[in-house]
This record gives structure tokens, C-alpha cells and sequence, in this order.
């Protein structure tokens, strides 16, 4: 369903403001991470106006529209939309990607073990 398909475009958007506003003002006072599934979304629009499901499309077609849905809005991807928060969302790692902090202190370790055997053995200058 695309945005036109709603009876009035704009007050869709406005509409979407305010909800997402209430939203990121209740998740800042509690100093947590707003990330709200599509489905959670439409639920609430159904709720203040004859709006019907909400997806990528429709929130690509009203941020486009909209600058105050930029600023509200950190990222939304295929189920979901994250408001700017003051709380900042975790960094997601991957399970294979080394942590680099470790892994350079653990060369660091590795090349101080050579080198002192290296010097033990009159290897050095």
C-alpha cells in the first residue's frame, strides 16, 4: 500500500509526526531505545485515523516528505523504524568479527614475546 492510497496524504504525515514525537519523548524520559515494529505502527495510526498497515514504502514516501520525520527518525529498515533517541541503540557485531582491540593486544604480546627471545638469543643489533 503507498502513501497516496491513504484518504489524505498530509495528515498522514502529520499524523505519523506526532505519534512518532509522543513516542521518542516517552523512550527518551525513560532512557531507552525506540525501535518499533511496523505492525506496533500501523496498530497506533489504525487507532488515531483510518490508516491502514504501515511498511518501508509508506515511511520512504512520507520522511521523503517530510523533514521533521528525518529528524525524528535514526533508521527504519524492512520491520521495523528506530526513533533518534538520546539513548544511543548497541553496536550490532557480527559472531565471526574479531574484536580488534583484543586482537592488537594480542600482536602487541606476540611481538614482545619474539623480540625479547630474539634479544635471549643474540639476535638483535
Amino acid at each position: 500500500m503507498l502513501l497516496r492510497e491513504f484518504d489524505q496524504g498530509e495528515d498522514f504525515i502529520g499524523d505519523l509526526e506526532n505519534l512518532l514525537q509522543l513516542s521518542l519523548n516517552k523512550y527518551d524520559k525513560e532512557d531507552s531505545v525506540a525501535k518499533i515494529s511496523y505492525e506496533a505502527l500501523s496498530q497506533l495510526l489504525q487507532r488515531s485515523g483510518s490508516y491502514g498497515s504501515v511498511n518501508r514504502n509508506i515511511i520512504d514516501q512520507a520522511v521523503e516528505k517530510s523533514p521533521a520525520l528525518r529528524q525524528l527518525i535514526r533508521n527504519y529498515d524492512g520491520s521495523s523504524v528506530t526513533l533518534n533517541t538520546s539513548k544511543e541503540p548497541p553496536k550490532e557485531t557480527l559472531p565471526d568479527q574479531p574484536d580488534l582491540e583484543k586482537t592488537d593486544q594480542g600482536i602487541s604480546k606476540t611481538t614482545q614475546q619474539a623480540a625479547s627471545s630474539a634479544a635471549q638469543a643474540g639476535l638483535t643489533n
